[in-house]
């Protein structure tokens, strides 16, 4: 036991680098950070650090870093090493944002704003539609095995930018923008077939209401509208997995090259 004990003494400091990015991408990764219990995220990520932790010691770069000896380099070390965690939890957050906004267009389009509910991954009210869509993806980042593909993405930075030899460069960055402006084009993508599906259920109404206006319009183009948004939707809705699958592997080799 002595031998251990003094192994964990020596590397103490690094377990809590370890410890602070994987924490922070628990914290920012979907399907953990919201929903799971606090005390078992915890649990979680105390286990993980147990496990990575001789790994990320025996590498050579992890050896030939510089030591922390003060209370300052150790907070400004850990907050570094907390943004990196929470920038690989994000950039999948931010996929399946935009595909979330491709569901809130389907809804806005479709005359369906009053099934509004809190969303407890951003905090804000957002349509049943794109709840739904959200958990839809999420489930499928589970199945296609997302949260590994996360795992391995954070044990290659451990690789590249060893704890306490966190530099920030442009390149993650652009990385940011980058998801930002693919996110919300997968909720086009998303929502492109569906809101066409709308515009032509309106071009149809708007014609039946040339033709015989004596017809109450407005009662039967919403239900023309409502009956369009369902079909197309029901067709079209495994097209967000697809999607989020695509986007899931191109973000994770963007991530590695950011490095």
């Amino acid at each position: 036991m002595e031998p251990l004990a003094q192994w964990l003494a020596d590397h103490l400091v690094l377990g809590a680098l370890v410890l602070t990015r994987l924490s922070t991408l628990l914290m920012a990764m979907p399907a953990v950070g919201v929903g799971v219990p606090k005390r078992v995220r915890a649990l979680l990520a105390l286990v993980l650090t147990s496990l990575l932790l001789p790994s990320v010691a025996s590498l050579p770069e992890t050896a030939a870093a510089p030591a922390i000896d003060n209370l300052i380099e150790l907070t400004l070390a850990m907050a570094r090493e907390g943004l990196i965690g929470m920038l690989i939890g994000a950039t999948i957050q931010l996929i399946i944002t935009g595909i979330q906004l491709g569901g809130e267009a389907i809804t806005s389009t479709g005359g369906m704003q009053l099934g509004d509910a809190m969303d407890p991954t951003s905090a804000s009210s957002m349509p049943a539609m794109a709840r739904m869509v959200g958990m839809l993806v999420t489930a499928v980042m589970l199945m296609v095995g997302g949260h590994r593909i996360l795992l391995g993405v954070l044990l290659e930075s451990f690789s590249a930018m060893p704890p306490g030899q966190v530099e920030f460069q442009q390149s993650m960055l652009d990385l940011v923008v980058d998801q930002l402006s693919a996110g919300t084009a997968a909720g086009v993508r998303f929502a492109a077939p569906v809101v066409a599906a709308l515009l032509l259920s309106n071009l149809i109404t708007g014609l039946i209401s040339r033709t015989l206006p004596q017809i109450n319009v407005l009662a039967i183009g919403l239900s023309i509208n409502a009956l369009a948004m369902l079909v197309v939707l029901a067709l079209t809705i495994g097209s967000a997995g697809l999607i989020f699958r695509d986007e899931l592997a191109v973000v994770a080799e963007r991530i590695s090259q950011s490095w």
